[in-house]
Parts: structure tokens; C-alpha cells; sequence
């Protein structure tokens, strides 16, 4: 991870005065937001959700009172996935209910936390893992929302493994989180009951399941209710003649079909891979559909991120293998 590098700094370094913004005409820097910089070459090879941290690492660092992460910044830290677009904007909450105007690329929010509301993780402060899904499903979308509580009701965060002390990142994994609790969810919301975006919030969590087994699934699974087909039943298993069993993500019985979503990360990540290479995986899942195909004569459906993330293809895909649409 790279090292932030500050302007109001730069008059203490040897290289002398302005040396900041010559390293970003050299294509040297890569400017992160007002006043905070970094390494181009080590912002190239940073990853998405390393970008995303590293924004709102730089947003913390220049705010001179104490800063409490919330929302989307929270949720980026405590590794709660998150559909669609990351503001660029840094989102803090004042521990008193008043915060200064929102300026320079940071958002300030006026509300009052409640006891346990703040946490210490990965080296910032942030609001705990119920608050920042309650303040999450009441202003994004129902998907989004979905996907976040999903993961959080199983424990299936995925932190960036850093810790951040004040002006560098260290490799280290940031500790453990527990799961989240649907009914101490619930209790929250009818503590809220009449704030804004209560119902949508409410909404979500009625629908949350922890047996979604990653956030491609609670997306999709989202979408499918939204799209109005019928609700499917979750990671159902179908035995197979060697003893052992293929399990489908999502399971219409009444019209015998099973969905599949096939994200980038089983063909790329090493606890996905289990010693394979990508090649024998996609092997042994082409395999896999042959027996639900063959053994049990189930048509099977699958779908990838970007047809998850958009409405008429995820409807098109799911017709095509007999879905009907059974709602408004």
C-alpha cells in the first residue's frame, strides 16, 4: 500500500519546497484529493477496494478533529461489499450531532450516534457494523442494501488486510468481525421508526438471507425479486453417484431449473483455486452442469457480474431457461 504524502509536509523534506507538485508533473504523483498524494507506481498496482481505502485514508488524514467514518467510508474499511459507484467523497459523522459545512471532497453527517454506534478497526474509527448497514439501507438501493446485510448476517466481511497508523499502511490483518444479528437489526429499525428511509431499510432486512453465498449471489438474488420471478430456494444440494453432491446457488423446484452465478474470483483467487489451475476449475464446473443436466434434468442457468448488475440482460438470461415472470 502506498504512503500518503501530504503538501503541507513537503517544506519539511530534504527535496525542498514544491517538490510535490513537480513529482505530478513528472507523472511521478498521483494526486488522491486536495493536499494528499501518493506513488503513481504503487497507485497503478493497487486494487479497486485498495483505491477505495486509500481515498478515504487521505480524507481522514487532513481533518484536524477527530473523524468517525460512516456509511459507504465505514463500509469500505470493514469490508461490507457495496453495489454500484464508491462516492469519491470521504462520509464522517460528528459523535456530537453538529459538524462543520461539507467541503474539499469530504461529507458530513448530522446525526447523533448511540452507544456502541463506534468502533476501532484497521486503525480507524468507524461506526459499527449494524449502524453503518442501517444508514446503508436507508439511502442506496434495495440490491446494494441486500448484498451488504447478506454478507454481514453470515460474517463474510472482506477487509482490505491493513491497519492504517496515521501516515502509512502496514500488511496486517485487521481482526476478526462477528455477524451481525438480524434481530438487533430489526430492534434498531423500529427504534427509528419515522426517520428517513426507514422503510426501505426495513425492506432489506425482511429479505436479507445469510445462505447467499457471495455478493454476486445477493445481487442477483436482489434483482430476481425485482424483476418479479419467483423467489428460488438457496444453495439446494443434488447428490451424485460417487457419494457426494453438486450444490446450486439458486433452486426453482416447481419448474426444475437451477441458476448459477460465476464470479471473477473462483477461477482467480487462491482459497477458490484450492491448489487448480483456472483452466481445471472451469473443468470440473462444466462437469458439474452435466450431472444437474443429465442426472437430475435440470436446465441450467448462468450468469456472470455484468449480467447480474443489469435488469433486462439478468431478464433475458432467466426467460430463456423457462423463468416466468410471476409479479409486477
Amino acid at each position: 500500500m502506498p504512503q500518503l504524502i501530504l503538501t503541507s509536509e513537503e517544506r519539511l523534506s530534504p527535496a525542498g519546497d514544491r517538490w510535490v507538485q513537480r513529482g505530478v508533473e513528472a507523472g511521478r504523483l498521483v494526486r488522491v484529493r486536495a493536499g494528499v498524494h501518493v506513488d503513481a507506481a504503487e497507485w497503478e498496482a493497487a486494487g479497486h477496494e485498495r483505491r477505495a481505502l486509500i481515498r478515504v485514508a487521505a480524507g481522514v488524514r487532513t481533518r484536524r478533529q477527530d473523524a468517525i467514518l460512516t456509511h459507504e467510508s465505514a463500509a469500505i474499511v470493514l469490508g461490507i461489499p457495496i453495489i454500484g459507484a464508491r462516492p469519491d467523497a470521504v462520509h464522517l459523522v460528528s459523535s456530537t450531532g453538529s459538524a462543520p459545512r461539507n467541503q474539499r471532497g469530504v461529507v458530513w453527517h448530522r446525526e447523533r450516534l448511540g452507544e456502541g454506534d463506534v468502533v476501532e478497526f484497521g486503525g480507524f474509527r468507524v461506526t459499527s457494523p449494524e449502524r453503518t448497514l442501517l444508514d446503508l439501507a436507508r439511502t442506496r438501493g434495495f440490491a446494494s442494501a441486500v448484498t451488504g446485510i447478506d454478507a454481514a448476517l453470515a460474517g463474510r466481511y472482506e477487509p482490505v488486510p491493513v491497519w492504517f497508523d496515521g501516515d502509512r499502511f502496514v500488511d496486517q490483518e485487521p481482526g476478526g468481525i462477528p455477524a451481525v444479528d438480524r434481530a438487533a437489526l430489526t430492534a434498531r429499525i423500529e427504534a427509528a421508526a419515522g426517520a428517513r428511509g426507514i422503510r426501505s431499510a426495513r425492506r432489506a432486512v425482511d429479505f436479507a438471507d445469510a445462505r447467499s453465498g457471495s455478493p454476486g449471489e445477493s445481487l442477483s438474488r436482489a434483482q430476481i425479486h425485482l424483476l418479479g420471478f419467483p423467489a428460488p430456494e438457496l444453495q439446494v444440494s443434488f447428490a451424485r453417484a460417487d457419494g457426494g453432491a453438486d450444490v446450486a446457488d439458486f433452486f426453482w423446484p416447481g419448474r426444475a431449473i437451477v441458476g448459477e452465478f460465476d464470479g471473477f474470483v473462483k477461477y482467480h483467487r487462491e482459497e477458490y483455486l484450492a491448489g487448480m489451475t483456472p483452466e481445471e476449475v472451469v473443468w470440473l464446473e462444466k462437469e458439474r452442469e452435466r450431472r444437474l443436466r443429465r442426472d437430475h434434468g435440470l436446465e441450467v442457468s448462468r450468469w456472470v457480474w455484468d449480467v447480474a448488475r443489469t435488469p433486462h440482460l439478468l431478464k433475458a438470461e432467466l426467460i430463456a431457461a423457462g423463468l416466468p415472470v410471476v409479479r409486477r
